[in-house]
């Protein structure tokens, strides 16, 4: 598989996230989504377009005039994929990153979406140093 392979149905999937009519979101879902797809969130599974698509407005009424987007291309390996992604304002502020661990179906169709919102926790100072970098001043990404 190569990154377009990833990108294809992320196109239709992300195109959801905005759409309000139901059934076009759902036409949308089904170019992008195997029948069986699954978004895991931090709380719930929603399996099925239906699912899947009652999440979505869900995410409307939470973020409205938001969109869900990519913030990066794809890491891949086999049929699974790992993006990053934000939530924007209609003027194009974030107000969210994280990322999604993707896998596709053998047709190209996105099967399983798990879904990380927010950075990583910083690890307890029980965990012994010799297994992890150490944080210097100003943060994990300072060099």
């Amino acid at each position: 598989m190569e990154a377009q392979t990833f990108l294809l149905p992320h196109q239709p999937y992300l195109e959801a996230f905005v759409e309000r009519n139901p059934h076009r979101r759902l036409a949308l879902l089904t170019k992008g989504l195997a029948p069986e797809a699954e978004i895991w969130g931090q709380k719930r599974v929603f399996a099925g377009y239906t699912e899947i698509s009652e999440k979505i407005e869900q995410f409307q009424k939470n973020w409205p005039e938001c969109r869900l987007v990519l913030s990066g291309g794809v890491i891949y390996f086999g049929n699974a994929g790992h993006f990053a992604n934000a939530i924007i304002t209609s003027t194009g502020s974030v107000l969210a990153r994280g990322y999604s661990v993707v896998e596709l179906e053998p047709g190209g169709r996105i099967r399983r979406v798990l879904a990380f919102w927010g950075p990583p926790p910083l690890l307890p100072e029980v965990w012994p140093s010799h297994l992890t970098v150490p944080v210097l001043p100003g943060g994990p990404s300072a060099a």
